[in-house]
């Protein structure tokens, strides 16, 4: 089951009209109640970013992250976010390399956890410089809702001047979304099946799938608890965590025979039993000739029950492995986050802090080597047990167009006798 949907909104945002004056219908992204930040959120939000890497006039790549902490547990951290871009970048888009939520106070279980890229935008012209205008959503929740959480979103935004490459971007503006419910009965690993139908790639167009988000949710259920009254029908309910788990999956590097592109997502999200629960991912596409994806796959396994295999006296600390790949055969190299699992040792717990990114990415077009690193987190308030962590990176490479051919007109010599 699952459905692909884009959601238009408008707003006139300040800043925007600012960069573009000579466009004043550029419209980018909503403006509600829910977005507007609260003095909360305003004194608690904090952002980085650097150039990880520029080749002037053609292409850069920029890692960034943003955290704001929401008072209110019941809905979704959002973060807008802009990100300047050199004056030769005419097309772009931002990848989701990571996420990081915890509970500011104590640990808790858990009802829904997400961290979703809803809106990405490249805003061009009117004279200024281009801007990358993206929207995040992200949330830590137990069945009360009543708990404040931090949410950090962690990214890699890029841009490239489309005369140098032969790539296009499809469905960046709302990403392509799908959903599903994995009940009891299904099993622990989910199968989310994707398709896209829409745009302009070509049956012959090398593709390469953009990780943007996903969003797991316990179902409703009859639940019996300590209150009045006593039992519910149909009532929000949170669990321990035992496992929570993303693996993006393209079925080859270029579309399927019909010409639309076609990929899978597995994911987990459980304690020591399987339970009902939603499921949504999110992704976009990038494709053409200059598009050489190098695509790893994380089989995902689930896990259930307690295991007498632990290390109890150890903290939950962030761990931190670094990464170096040599002479890959692109002119650029971009790293993407497509699959992680996270994982207590002994059985499930209460969750204080969950997350993994990727950070400190260098590229070297001397060597044709690519380094970055992936941190880790899963802990609850005791940091005890321990806790198991792996990741996958699909390598999204981009060549530049040959240099067009030069054509000398023949030297004709004419003999007249």
């Amino acid at each position: 089951m699952h459905r692909c949907r884009t959601i238009s909104f408008v707003v006139i945002m300040p800043i925007i009209l600012l960069a573009c004056a000579s466009k004043p219908q550029e419209k980018v992204f909503p403006s509600d109640q829910s977005q507007i930040k609260t003095p909360f959120e305003q004194l608690s939000f904090s952002a980085t970013r650097k150039t990880a890497f520029e080749d002037n006039g053609k292409f850069v790549m920029v890692e960034g992250s943003e955290c704001i902490q929401n008072a209110d547990g019941s809905a979704p951290a959002v973060i807008l976010s802009f990100v300047d871009m050199p004056s030769y970048v005419d097309s772009g888009t931002v990848i989701l390399n990571g996420w990081d939520l915890r509970y500011l106070h104590s640990d808790h279980e858990v009802r829904s956890l997400s961290a979703d890229i809803t809106h990405s935008k490249l805003v061009t012209g009117g004279g200024g410089a281009p801007i990358l205008v993206f929207e995040v959503e992200g949330q830590l929740s137990d069945q009360g809702g009543d708990d404040a959480y931090e949410f950090c979103v962690h990214y890699t935004g890029i841009g490239y001047n489309s005369g140098v490459f032969d790539a296009r971007i499809e469905g960046d503006y709302s990403g392509i979304d799908t959903w599903a419910l994995q009940t009891e009965g299904d099993g622990a690993v989910s199968m989310l099946e994707s398709i896209w139908s829409e745009g302009a790639l070509k049956g012959s167009d090398s593709i390469a799938v953009i990780p943007r988000g996903f969003d797991f949710q316990f179902d409703n259920e009859f639940e019996c608890e300590f209150r009045f009254p006593p039992c519910r029908w149909g009532d929000a309910v949170d669990h321990h965590v035992r496992q929570v788990a993303y693996s993006l999956f393209q079925i080859g590097a270029s579309p399927n025979p019909g010409g639309n592109p076609h990929w899978v997502t597995q994911t987990i999200f459980k304690d020591n039993s399987t339970r009902t629960h939603w499921i949504k991912t999110r992704a976009a596409l990038i494709g053409g000739s200059s598009v050489k994806p190098h695509a790893d796959l994380l089989a995902l396994n689930p896990l259930s029950g307690k295991t007498n295999i632990c290390r109890n006296g150890e903290d939950g600390v962030v761990r931190t492995e670094t990464v170096r790949l040599y002479d890959l055969p692109y002119d650029y190299a971009v790293p993407m986050l497509t699959g992680w699992d996270l994982n207590y040792e002994c059985g499930d717990q209460h969750v204080q802090r969950a997350g993994i990114w990727m950070h400190d990415i260098q590229f070297d077009p001397e060597f044709n080597s690519l380094e970055y690193k992936v941190s880790s987190i899963l802990r609850n308030k005791d940091g005890a047990p321990s806790f198991n962590a792996t990741h996958r990176v699909t390598i999204l490479g981009l060549n530049r167009l040959p240099p067009p051919v030069e054509r000398v007109a023949p030297d004709v010599r004419i003999k007249i006798r």
